[in-house]
């Protein structure tokens, strides 16, 4: 793998190292299955070195159970101490935002019904689940992270789930006093959403954002988020789950896939990732198929 801290650094520099960097947010149980590991860290460490990738990217949360949708677990700020300490690659950490916590203890549809009706009272529940994050966000900043991936799940395929000037209002504080924090602990900041998410990235460009984490192509047009924003923003993404979850890739889709790594690898600011994580085990061979390609490129 080389140098991976350095490799990941000079993408966020938008600078060239001489190969593309690749990671994951989230990689699953059952991929571990596949791979005959433990899903635990020394599990990790040797999918990562088996896959060639250069970070360690852990979910963190002060309940460290699987995550029953994706199949993938929490670490504890334990865990993460002990892999900052054991592991040559670039660490990150994954913390789910105030909303992200807010919609999975009580879901979105109810969540929603309540913005419209109860907006005080559901305003009340985001600041608690923010003080909670920020908590997280300060452990994670004293073990010396080298970056912090804000997870907050604000879009469906075409819309955002709260109008953007809400998002502004209400989301805005935490976003930007967040960012704040990560770059004084000397930490890059990165900001994860399902869905579309266009309309808001001048937004989390305010914010002080370096980046945006498996952001998803078909939903948002990287190839125009790259040529407005490419000197700003580092993205992680290229890896479509349509491409993961085919048979077998078409030609078309093979060509839209080398198409995207292509314009999106010059000038740095571009990590490979997938756009949804490696949560089946039938990804396994898929995702490294798609490393060699993109290696040939």
């Amino acid at each position: 793998m080389g140098n991976s801290v350095g490799i990941v650094r000079k993408a966020f520099e938008h600078g060239s190292a001489g190969r593309l960097p690749r990671g994951e947010l989230w990689l699953g149980t059952d991929l571990f299955r596949k791979a005959n590991l433990e899903d635990n860290l020394k599990g990790h460490l040797s999918l990562i070195k088996r896959l060639g990738q250069d970070i360690l990217c852990l979910p963190i949360s002060n309940d460290i159970s699987m995550n029953a949708t994706f199949g993938y677990r929490y670490f504890s700020l334990k865990e993460l101490e002990e892999a900052s300490r054991m592991s040559d690659l670039f660490v990150m950490a994954v913390i789910n935002g105030p909303f992200q916590r807010l919609t999975e203890k009580k879901g979105l549809i109810k969540i929603l019904a309540a913005w419209r009706e109860e907006k005080f009272e559901v305003a009340n529940e985001y600041e608690k689940e923010r003080i909670e994050v920020d908590i997280l966000i300060e452990r994670c900043l004293e073990l010396s992270v080298d970056a912090i991936i804000i997870a907050d799940d604000l879009a469906g395929e075409r819309f955002t789930f709260i109008d953007p000037r809400e998002i502004q209002d209400i989301f805005s504080p935490f976003y930007t006093r967040a960012v704040s924090e990560m770059h004084r602990g000397h930490s890059y900041a990165l900001f994860h959403s399902c869905g579309n998410i266009t309309g808001l990235i001048p937004q989390f460009v305010s914010y002080g954002f370096d980046g945006l984490a498996a952001i998803q192509h078909r939903a948002n047009d990287l190839i125009s988020i790259k040529g407005k924003y490419g000197s700003l923003l580092t993205l992680m993404a290229g890896i479509e789950v349509e491409i993961l979850e085919a048979g077998e890739i078409s030609l078309s889709v093979l060509k839209e896939y080398e198409r995207l790594v292509r314009y999106l690898s010059p000038g740095g600011g571009f990590i490979l990732c997938s756009s949804s994580g490696l949560y089946s085990g039938d990804f396994l061979e898929r995702v490294q198929e798609l490393y060699r390609i993109a290696d040939r490129l």
